[in-house]
């Protein structure tokens, strides 16, 4: 299996460079970057460097950059992947960029007319769920949200093992009369279609465990996404100034370390890989601007699992029934 790795994209691309040195497993990791980058990344075994003279910006017009910088990073190795020199993509870079030059390079499965974003977060148990779309696609029609239900229920069923799992349309409230036009509309079609559709759900409630795969359009589901980063952020914070008011609080954190270690790595997103582009005819893996080692780690891992099990064959399949 070969990887493919954005070196560019993310805040600190030093956290790149470090983890592709100390990456010790059999698996081929093919990077992309500029020269100067590439000098720093030791040579050894099942590693191959691609130089790149160019770099996609956040500024960069995501619908024309696979035109305009064609030797920049993100562009070659999707180029790459296309031509099956990789197996799997991995990218830190502009969202919008990733997504619309794997569109017009990768290419979209058959009746998908709108790929989505699609991650894992935590719940308060021990399980996570996928959240889809979470900003792809601002505007969708309901059938776009009824082929993300059926790809998330691949996803989980074959990265996660949950047979059966439950789908959840993330709504106003868990009455089928409720939301707008959209969200009517697709109740219906997911009630039509959808054989493990649980209804409706608030999004207060979806940190409870209660769905495997909750569906939204791409504006609330990135809404709800960074609420959900934000308050993990600020209740962390939260929490550490009132044990370090006094002696007394200091006392008590270290009685209960544990429990705030558990928790803190529970909302950690660097342990839940990347966000996966579905809807593609390959598997692209988009991190978190802010990864480190530790994220990529994951993101490796999950690229790997994704291969392993054929997921994206799977995917066409339900999708087109071939």
């Amino acid at each position: 299996m070969r990887i493919g790795i954005d070196l560019l994209g993310i805040d600190d691309k030093k956290q790149l460079i470090n983890f592709v040195n100390n990456y010790k497993e059999e698996t081929t990791l093919v990077v992309y970057g500029l020269e100067e980058d590439l000098q720093l990344i030791k040579d050894r075994l099942f590693l191959e460097k691609v130089l790149c003279t160019e770099e996609v910006y956040m500024e960069d017009d995501p619908a024309r950059v696979h035109r305009r910088k064609k030797d920049a990073t993100m562009i070659r190795m999707l180029e790459d992947q296309k031509n099956n020199f990789i197996d799997v993509s991995i990218s830190g870079g502009s969202t919008g960029a990733f997504m619309a030059s794997g569109l017009f390079i990768l290419g979209r499965i058959e009746k998908v007319a709108k790929p989505g974003l699609a991650t894992m977060l935590p719940t308060v148990t021990n399980h996570k769920f996928l959240l889809t779309d979470l900003g792809a696609n601002v505007e969708a029609k309901a059938e776009d949200l009824l082929n993300y239900a059926k790809l998330g229920e691949v996803y989980i069923k074959y990265m996660y093992g949950v047979d059966n799992p439950k789908i959840a349309l993330l709504n106003i409230g868990v009455e089928a009369t409720k939301g707008n036009k959209l969200y009517k509309d697709t109740h219906i079609l997911f009630k039509e279609n959808l054989q493990n559709f649980r209804g409706n759900i608030e999004s207060r409630e979806i940190l409870e465990h209660t769905n495997d795969v909750v569906i939204a359009d791409g504006f609330t589901g990135n809404m709800v996404l960074k609420t959900i980063e934000g308050v993990a952020l600020s209740l962390s914070k939260l929490l550490k100034n009132i044990f370090l008011q006094n002696i007394i609080s200091k006392i008590s954190a270290l009685l209960v370390k544990k429990g705030l270690k558990e928790f803190k790595q529970k909302f950690d997103y660097s342990e839940y890989g990347g966000a996966i582009l579905i809807g593609l005819k390959k598997p692209a893996i988009k991190i978190h601007g802010s990864a480190n080692e530790k994220s990529v780690y994951f993101a490796v891992q999950q690229a790997k699992q994704i291969h392993k099990t054929k997921l994206y064959d799977k995917m066409k399949e339900i999708i087109t029934g071939e």
